[in-house]
């Protein structure tokens, strides 16, 4: 008797568009599409339990993969200013120079995979990945751009860099024309797009 009122059926209602999709997803994995969508309640029951949301969960995920496809690698926070430090004290100009160049490669990557509006790509990544400022900003206004970091944890030699980084990626993008602010931990750049 336990066993019938285990298996026992219920119907819901659900979106056709939702229903057809999940029905090809069942298809694909071999599962029947009462079989895929039980596993899906029951993950999502699961997951809930253990306090994970799935919202939050496919977010993150998300933000890992547009790193890995957008070129970044984790890394230490600590090594990596470390890193810049002693490159910057050693050869300024040269890590200028790969700083620049990278900041340059990165916005031609976006503007060649991103057809719609690159730009707005790159701002959208920039503040996802740069989870170690403190405040960051990108604002859009007409023709201008205005960035600003704070992070009380980064090197002198590091904001430096990513000074750089920022002001190559803009002028790639077309921006101009800048005034910029930069001491240790404060980023603040303003350019202005150039006219066709």
């Amino acid at each position: 008797m336990e066993k019938n009122r285990k298996n026992k059926r219920k119907t819901f209602a659900a979106r056709q568009d939702l229903i057809e999709h999940a029905s090809l997803l069942a298809k694909e994995k071999g599962y029947s599409l009462y079989a895929y969508i039980n596993e899906l309640l029951q993950l999502t029951i699961e997951a809930e339990n253990i306090g994970v949301n799935f919202r939050t969960l496919l977010d993150e995920r998300g933000i890992l993969k547009s790193a890995r496809d957008a070129s970044f690698i984790l890394g230490l926070e600590n090594l990596w200013y470390d890193m810049a430090d002693i490159s910057y004290e050693k050869a300024k100009r040269k890590s200028l120079n790969s700083w620049i160049e990278a900041g340059a490669w990165m916005a031609k990557n976006y503007i060649s995979r991103w057809t719609k509006d690159p730009f707005s790509a790159f701002k959208r990544d920039l503040k996802t990945f740069t989870w170690n400022a403190t405040e960051l900003d990108i604002t859009t206004e007409n023709d201008a751009v205005t960035i600003r970091i704070i992070s009380p944890r980064f090197s002198e030699a590091y904001t430096i860099l990513f000074a750089a980084f920022l002001e190559s990626a803009l002028k790639t993008f077309g921006y101009n024309q800048f005034t910029k602010d930069v001491i240790r931990g404060t980023i603040r750049l303003k350019a202005v797009r150039k006219r066709s």
